[in-house]
């Protein structure tokens, strides 16, 4: 009998943890410009500064995540947890740092826009991309 509950406790473990849904906690709209107009189909990268400062973002594959632009030249990011934030059940208990990016056709980092948000929060933030030289 002691086998047959152990069995249905782990099939709702199972069942209950593959209904985890990502909740989103804040939300991040990012404008690119240049020459201060918005440019469209550019990828913005995003990167959660765990210590190392805007030093991680010297690389494109230390992102986590990205979007393109729009029409109107805007990234539009939800921050989620757990990958973002810790999950909570309380908004505005959690603050993190973000980065977004935009590189050129070299990998070089053209722009880079700082973001601190709390659990909630709704931002907008401003990416100029360099001109090429």
């Amino acid at each position: 009998m002691k086998k047959v509950h152990f069995f249905l406790a782990a099939i709702v473990a199972v069942c209950l943890s593959a209904c985890v849904q990502f909740k989103t906690e804040a939300k991040v709209d990012v404008e690119v410009t240049q020459d201060g107009k918005p440019v469209s189909g550019v990828t913005v990268y995003k990167f959660i500064d765990k210590g190392l400062g805007e030093g991680s973002t010297l690389y494109k594959t230390n992102a986590t995540g990205s979007a393109k632009t729009n029409a109107a030249g805007i990234a539009h990011f939800d921050l989620k947890s757990p990958d973002d934030f810790s999950p909570s059940s309380v908004a505005g208990s959690e603050s993190n740092t973000f980065y977004f990016c935009t590189y050129d056709a070299e990998d070089v980092r053209s722009g880079i826009a700082t973001v601190t948000i709390k659990t909630g929060e709704n931002k907008t933030a401003k990416i100029e991309i360099e001109k090429l030289k």
